[in-house]
């Protein structure tokens, strides 16, 4: 059997997308084992959503688990990973090797991917401070997955479209791409259950827990939206509970729980969204996941903390 090992909610997202493709049936005859990483509260309750939705037939519900299971990630074995950039999965990847591996969106870094393979250089998440033993350890993973895609064991299942450059790199080195636009996601999805239609829906961000956004602009710039009219405000699983707190007593701000990942939360609606977002990758999986539902999805950039 295949085993999936997912560390965040959109990870989780592109292995069920991966399992409802056409041709899964043939690539994974045994069905695939979906470990979740333990830990992330939203990680958690996307699961019991797709439990409870109904999963791909193919796809096997596990049990959490703190660490990659190494078990049952084994040599010559069918692996699923989403993020490359792993410490563990890099770590594993450097003892073992499988039989074939796919690997699955996790937002934009899949672009970072596809260009770091086709030049030969260390997988390193950008930005990332780079000790000898991650750089040795991400020049292993290169190494490891241009010999996979040579050989034809590499597949690379995605929400990029066929003419990105990301997926004609990845195609060049080998790779074999899938594309998927979320129909999984779709069927599955809360269709915006519980938020007004008159609200503008606001998404939250990662940027103040990482540090490159202030609380204070942070919050001003939901207040500038709120001014217009009333909002529902999607928080980044991520967001700091100061944000939260100051955000709950707004009189113009409706909070939602950060339950499920956006894509999840609002797939499968079928009327009209207005969508205002800071620069993230939401903004791209969103698009695809709400096409065909005449939903607006506005950028509004906000300054950001010099580095």
């Amino acid at each position: 059997m295949t085993t999936a090992w997912a560390e965040s909610p959109l990870q989780l997202l592109g292995v069920l997308e991966h399992a409802a493709l056409s041709g899964a049936a043939a690539e994974h005859p045994d069905g695939i084992a979906v470990i979740p990483r333990s830990g992330d509260v939203q990680l958690a309750r996307t699961l019991d959503a797709a439990e409870a939705a109904g999963a791909p037939e193919l796809a096997r519900l596990g049990i959490d688990r703190p660490l990659l299971p190494a078990g049952r990630f084994r040599a010559e074995g069918r692996w699923i990973i989403g993020d490359p950039f792993s410490g563990q999965v890099q770590a594993r990847l450097a003892r073992v090797e499988p039989a074939a591996l796919v690997l699955v969106d996790d937002g934009a870094i899949t672009r970072h991917l596809a260009a770091l393979l086709a030049t030969g250089s260390p997988l390193l998440r950008p930005g990332a401070p780079a000790p000898a033993l991650r750089r040795s350890l991400g020049a292993t993973t290169t190494r490891t997955l241009l010999r996979l895609a040579a050989e034809g064991r590499l597949r690379v299942t995605t929400y990029l479209p066929p003419g990105e450059q990301a997926v004609e790199r990845l195609r060049g080195i080998g790779a074999i791409v899938q594309h998927h636009d979320f129909a999984w996601t779709r069927r599955a999805g809360q269709a915006a259950q519980g938020i007004p239609t008159a609200h503008r829906i606001v998404l939250g961000t990662a940027a103040v827990a990482d540090g490159r956004r202030s609380v204070e602009e942070h919050l001003g710039w939901v207040r500038d939206i709120a001014r217009h009219g009333p909002v529902s405000y999607l928080p980044h699983r991520r967001e700091p509970a100061r944000v939260l707190r100051a955000l709950a007593v707004e009189r113009h701000v409706h909070l939602r729980p950060a339950a499920l990942p956006v894509e999840l939360a609002l797939g499968g609606t079928t009327r009209a969204l207005d969508i205002v977002s800071s620069p993230s990758s939401a903004i791209e999986t969103l698009e695809r996941v709400l096409a065909g539902t005449g939903s607006r999805i506005r950028l509004d950039p906000i300054p950001v903390l010099a580095p």
